[in-house]
């Protein structure tokens, strides 16, 4: 959904309906925030997670995410260099904020745009590390109150200066819609009360992110759409069942793929037949070279996850 939102300005002067449709693939990033509410509670219950496990738990996704991250940085740095001949030291300083996810601390452009997801996942995943053992043995009144005390601490990002968006109180109700999922799925919240806070979560996004920051209530209809996909369908496609084994990948690379296709395809993008023709190659093309990161650094980090353990007999499988 992202590709297809990037790559949509190929096709915006020569179809306003068709740009108008493929501009709702930016929303599937909360399609990706959603899946993280669910998936990162799910490990931290499998592998029995308790609160000292937080520096090995960060290690692990530190591991895991962060060296696709870099060589990825690194494609673009070099690209650009090449390419656009970008001043080396502001590559460099772009490169360094970018692989240690810092670029709006010291008020640095990402080197790619998409990474700021990143930055607002790494900062979920210090949040959940943090309060998931409480969320996990609290008493069903305790865990109301603890979600409850999430969705509200969401209106923090009205006194967040700067871009909000990449703050995590702003996605806050998408990641709770996550949480709830979770909830439902081990059946800790009835279906019944898995609705209720569905349409309450909805509700604060709809409330705080459309309404009073003016973003898209698009991005509460996506995030409910996810969680009610993930509770409700048990069996999807194949396809996108491959493609999501190297998604991470997908994610990281799709945008140098249609940076350097553009920069070759030059004057045929300014025909309608030129346009499609790139913009059919920047599907295939991310997709052929998304497996091949996947290959080459992102299974790598994979394994190198796996080997770092939790320092308990009961969680040597994670």
């Amino acid at each position: 959904m992202v590709c297809l939102f990037h790559a949509s300005f190929l096709i915006a002067p020569f179809s306003s309906l068709t740009n108008q449709v493929l501009d709702l693939g930016q929303f599937g990033v909360y399609v990706f925030f959603v899946i993280s509410g669910v998936v990162i509670p799910l490990a931290l219950e499998k592998v029995n997670y308790r609160l000292n496990d937080f520096p090995m738990y960060m290690a692990k996704r530190i591991v895991r995410l962060m060296p696709p991250l870099i060589v990825s940085a690194t494609i673009v740095a070099i690209s650009s260099w090449f390419a656009l001949h970008t001043d080396a030291i502001t590559l460099l300083h772009q490169w360094l904020a970018s692989i240690t996810l810092t670029a709006p601390i010291v008020n640095v452009p990402w080197l790619n745009e998409v990474y700021w997801t990143l930055y607002v996942e790494m900062q979920y995943y210090v949040y959940i590390g943090l309060l998931f053992p409480f969320l996990h043995r609290a008493s069903d009144k305790k865990r109301r109150v603890i979600v409850s005390l999430i969705l509200v601490s969401s209106f923090i990002s009205l006194w967040s200066p700067g871009y909000a968006q990449s703050k995590l109180p702003f996605q806050l109700p998408v990641f709770v819609m996550g949480l709830i999922t979770y909830f439902h799925y081990r059946n800790i919240f009835s279906r019944k009360e898995y609705f209720a806070w569905l349409a309450l979560s909805t509700g604060v996004c709809f409330y705080l992110n459309g309404y009073l920051h003016g973003y898209s209530y698009w991005i509460g209809i996506m995030a409910a759409l996810t969680s009610l996909t993930i509770a409700h369908v048990h069996r999807g496609p194949r396809l996108l069942s491959a493609l999501g084994e190297y998604s991470y990948s997908f994610y990281l690379m799709h945008w140098p793929v249609i940076s350097a296709l553009c920069f070759l395809a030059g004057n045929v993008l300014e025909t309608l037949s030129g346009a499609v023709m790139t913009f059919v190659a920047v599907l295939l093309g991310s997709t052929v070279v998304a497996r091949l990161f996947y290959s080459l650094t992102e299974q790598p980090a994979l394994r190198w996850s796996r080997r770092l353990h939790y320092k308990r007999a009961d969680s040597q499988k994670d």
